[in-house]
């Protein structure tokens, strides 16, 4: 037998149902890029407009000017978001997975890829217990972007109750 307890398999499958209702909410699709935007298939604006408009869109979010689409931080490119890599922290609260490790010249330092120090509520009652964790960008995405995380939302294994 796997498990000694019925304890031990219920904790273990309680485990596994967070797990998959995590990966249910964030499946989500993305159009793919190939698609014309409506503005243009409506007459609201030339194909030429639309190239002048993407490549002021790209050239601000490489100056790093806007974070993003839009000046929308949530719509910027996830490897842009580096956050000091903590070996206590390698993988995302969220999905599980490790973190992309480089190391920043400019610091000196190593540091995770696609990464964000996110607050996560260890209690609705009590909104003054939280925990700093790491979370993939994308996966926080997936979420909705919210301002912070609850428990249900951080795998269990994460946290220290």
């Amino acid at each position: 037998r796997r498990f000694k307890t019925q304890t031990e398999l219920s904790n273990h499958l309680d485990y596994l149902f967070k797990k998959n209702q995590l990966e249910k909410s964030m499946e989500r699709t993305e159009e793919r890029g190939w698609f014309q935007p409506e503005s243009l298939w409506t007459g609201e604006i030339s194909e030429a407009d639309l190239l002048a408009k993407a490549a002021l869109g790209a050239a601000a979010a490489m100056d790093g000017l806007t974070g993003g689409a839009n000046g929308n931080p949530a719509e910027a490119d996830p490897e842009s978001f580096t956050v000091p890599a903590d070996e206590s922290q390698d993988r995302c609260a969220i999905c599980d997975l490790n973190f992309k490790m480089f190391f920043d010249n400019d610091d000196g330092i190593y540091k995770y890829k696609n990464a964000k120090d996110m607050t996560v509520v260890m209690d609705d009652a009590a909104a003054k217990e939280s925990e700093q964790m790491l979370v993939h960008v994308t996966c926080w995405r997936a979420l909705g972007s919210p301002a912070d995380l609850d428990m249900d939302q951080v795998l269990e294994r994460h946290t220290n109750r």
